[in-house]
C-alpha cells in the first residue's frame, strides 16, 4: 500500500459497507463515527459519510456514493483544534493532524 491519502473504492468494503481490514497486519477497528462530512484542503466539503479509525488507518466512506472514499495510514493521530470561526471555514469543524508513515 502506498503512503499518503489513498482513494477507496467498492472493492475494498465488505457486504455491510465497512472497509476490509488488513488481516496480515493485525489491523483492528477501533472506532466508527457515522454522519461525518470531510473537507480536504480547499476542495468542497464531501456529503456525509462514515469515519472508521483502525489501529493503523483513518478511513472515510461516502454514504451517498458507494464508490467514494479515502484512507490514510498513520503513525499517530491527534485532535488539532475545534474551530467555530466561520471566517476560516463556513461550518464548525475539527482539524486533525495525521502523521503518516
Amino acid at each position: 500500500m502506498g503512503l499518503g491519502l489513498l482513494h477507496f473504492d467498492g472493492h475494498v468494503v465488505d457486504d455491510d459497507g465497512r472497509p476490509l481490514l488488513e488481516s496480515d497486519d493485525s489491523e483492528e477497528l477501533m472506532h466508527v463515527e457515522p454522519g461525518v462530512a470531510v473537507a480536504l484542503d480547499s476542495r468542497p466539503m464531501e456529503s456525509p459519510g462514515t469515519l472508521y479509525v483502525t489501529s493503523r488507518r483513518v478511513i472515510w466512506l461516502s454514504n451517498t456514493d458507494k464508490g467514494k472514499g479515502y484512507a490514510v495510514d498513520f503513525l499517530s493521530l491527534s485532535l488539532h483544534v475545534v474551530s467555530r470561526d466561520l471566517e476560516t471555514y463556513p461550518f464548525p469543524c475539527i482539524y486533525t493532524q495525521v502523521f503518516d508513515l
